[in-house]
């Protein structure tokens, strides 16, 4: 009911012919509880009255025949829209006429029928507006305007999706919609088209539309996919949707009511940056106007269960310090409310999600709970991986980021700066397993080449079947390796480098690389004896999942692989990882992760050799090694050599330094006395 103070202000300003009218209708309002004066003046510019949403959904003659079906055995007629968006639909539209919410935003998780949904929408408004006598005048418009109800995305394909093929089949079983518009001509594509001047486009910019009075847009899985073109698409799209908003007010704004609809779907594997952004800025300026929907699949599917059944379980949301914690069935509440203390977010989820949820975690968050883990969560927690770190040794690179170049004055190779050391010599024998994340680095590109190795250090006799997941990993060495200005990374030093560790005695049992300029040193590196294999650590499968670096998140969290204490590039770098939406484990804009990568290929590579060092811990090689190394002839060599090379390198690295500081005259002379100590030990560890 219209309050005395609305009656008085909007009567003041009417004509005294209107003033007559409003108070006519205001009584009859008060008397009957609704007014046919006003029903005649609302319904004077349709030539059929529009029913409303409910009867538009259910009866066959509009879209009743395309959304229910039969029950077989009952006979009973069920609608296949889901109850959460039949109230939905009643909320959008409450009444004929009226539309409440002219932005909508579907996104939350997969399978909730957001495409489905926003189609119902689209056809609505496209019904109501046939219901006019004639559309163009009623708006105010010209006929060169053409009224447009589209569907646009970022390309073309996304645009002709499954939300135009549904409006399509919707459209043809409707008796109404095909006693008043037209079927094009094609033969093997036939459309449906509206009368009165109104058109149905799909297109992947604003020139598919330009010109146009947009009247609906309904843009679905706004997924920007992988690669350089990212930005530009995200850019592109930032725009696209501005533009609707703008010529939409531009056509049909009246005072404050706005009766088009610019809706847009995308669940939360598909990219959130751009989403985020636009509901925050829609939820602070136009939130009376903007109706969002952000659930997961249980809230809106009533065939999911609920959480108050029993078996249902917690999961603990993380932040960007947390990692997302699988509770056990049953915890007790007092444990919960400590998880809700330490910062997580707990979230209940019913039983039978269980499984998935246990079978991928950051996966099952995304798809059936639409919680997007790139935004919400870092990939690896540096609590877990603070828990991996062993104060007992250390990482033998002096370095985090050592530079070294293919200058032809530049004799540093990556020895010079490995520490024998802080080898324990008992890791020496240990199967050891390199990965090198390539990069040239040329370019002023900024990019560093990673290289990683890890050691199998045995298997815990736990009786497991599988085991690739029992085996336990030790971190031998990491570093990434930074070209000089003006200069690229040498890969022959990459080449000698894993030469050199074998002759120092460490067992070098594979050696991986990433799929860049791989060929020529995987080549080189066959040819010296060394079993190699391009492992991508990029690599998503079809259920966009990174194994290795699922594996090695999962080594991680079960405390089946140790790392040395102090690795700080390390531990920024994969506590700054985060799993995109198309399951690809990337790091943030002025991130690296050659180092993340190198560990994360090189525990992967071993991984692979679980059946021939699938030995239990603690048995047969710690316990061997320990005897037959202090005492053996080899090793004996092979610590004497270490010392004499770690003192040559001492000298190496002195003359080094002095290098950089003298003219061309003197570096020269140094460059030739350097060179005489090279030969020296070269002929001294040859012999």
């Amino acid at each position: 009911m219209i309050s005395n103070e609305l009656n008085l202000e909007q009567l003041n300003s009417l004509s005294p012919e209107e003033r007559a009218l409003a108070l006519e209708i205001l009584k009859e309002i008060s008397q009957e509880g609704h007014s046919e004066i006003l029903d005649d003046l609302r319904y004077s510019d349709f030539e059929e009255i529009p029913v409303d949403i409910m009867t538009f959904i259910s009866e066959e003659q509009y879209l009743g025949r395309g959304l229910y079906i039969v029950d077989e055995y009952t006979g009973e007629r069920k609608c296949t829209v889901f109850p959460y968006w039949l109230e939905k639909l009643q909320e959008i539209f409450p009444d004929n006429l009226t539309t409440r919410y002219n932005t909508l935003i579907l996104t939350g998780s997969i399978g909730l029928g957001k495409s489905f949904i926003a189609v119902i929408c689209q056809l609505y408004l496209l019904y109501r507006m046939l219901c006019l006598k004639d559309p163009y005048t009623y708006y105010g418009l010209q006929p060169i305007d053409k009224i447009t109800f589209s569907m646009l995305n970022v390309t073309l394909d996304a645009a002709q999706g499954v939300g135009w093929d549904k409006m399509q089949q919707l459209l043809q079983s409707s008796d109404w919609f095909m006693a008043r518009g037209n079927m094009n001509a094609s033969r093997t594509n036939p459309q449906w088209q509206p009368p009165k001047g109104i058109e149905l486009v799909f297109g992947s910019s604003n020139r598919h539309v330009v010109g146009r009075a947009l009247f609906s847009n309904f843009s679905d899985e706004v997924n920007f996919g992988v690669g350089n073109n990212v930005e530009k698409q995200k850019a592109k799209l930032k725009k696209m949707i501005s533009q609707i908003d703008a010529r939409m007010i531009s056509r049909f704004g009246k005072g404050t009511y706005l009766p088009t609809m610019n809706i847009i779907a995308s669940s939360k594997d598909s990219e959130q940056a751009f989403m985020e952004s636009y509901i925050d800025m829609k939820r602070q300026n136009e939130s009376k106007t903007t109706l969002i929907v952000d659930e997961p699949q249980w809230i809106v599917r009533n065939d999911k269960g609920s959480p108050d059944d029993p078996g249902s379980f917690y999961v603990a949301i993380g932040n960007k310090f947390l990692a997302h914690e699988l509770l056990p069935v049953g915890i007790p509440e007092e444990e919960v409310e400590r998880y809700r203390e330490k910062g997580y977010r707990l979230l209940k989820v019913p039983p039978i999600y269980r499984e998935a949820f246990e079978d991928n975690l950051d996966l099952a968050l995304t798809d059936n709970a639409g919680i997007s883990t790139s935004s919400s969560t870092k990939y690896i927690s540096g609590i877990r991986l603070n828990q991996a770190k062993d104060e007992t040794y250390q990482n033998p690179f002096t370095k985090d980021v050592i530079e070294v170049g293919n200058s032809p004055d530049d004799y540093l190779q990556y020895a010079n700066f490995f520490d024998l050391s802080r080898v324990n010599p008992t890791d020496m024998s240990r199967p050891l397993f390199i990965h090198l994340d390539m990069s040239t680095g040329g370019q002023g590109n900024g990019d560093k080449t990673g290289i990683a190795g890890v050691w199998i250090t045995g298997k815990r006799n736990t009786g497991a079947n599988d085991a690739s997941k029992e085996l336990e990993f030790k971190l031998a060495f990491s570093v990434s390796v930074k070209a000089p200005k003006g200069y690229q990374i040498s890969f022959e030093k990459n080449r000698r480098f894993i030469r050199w560790l074998k002759d120092r005695g460490f067992a070098v049992k594979g050696v991986s690389s990433d799929t860049y300029q791989s060929a020529q040193i995987q080549q080189q590196l066959k040819a010296d004896g060394f079993h190699t294999k391009i492992i991508s650590v990029d690599r998503v499968d079809s259920d966009r999942v990174c194994k290795p670096y699922a594996f090695l998140k999962s080594a991680l969290y079960e405390r089946h692989i140790k790392f040395y204490k102090k690795c700080d590039l390390l531990t920024e770098e994969l506590t700054s990882l985060e799993r995109l939406s198309d399951g690809h484990i990337d790091h943030p804009k002025n991130f690296s992760k050659d180092q993340a990568d190198a560990v994360c290929g090189a525990t992967y590579l071993a991984s692979e050799f679980a059946d021939e060092y699938s030995y239990n811990y603690g048995e047969n090689l710690t316990a061997g090694l320990d005897v037959s190394l202090e005492d053996s002839d080899s090793f004996n060599k092979t610590k004497m050599i270490a010392a004499f090379e770690e003192e040559l390198t001492k000298i190496y690295m002195d003359i080094y330094t002095d290098m950089k500081a003298v003219d061309d005259l003197e570096r020269q002379q140094l460059q030739a006395e350097y060179q005489r100590y090279k030969d020296i030990a070269d002929g001294i560890i040859i012999l």
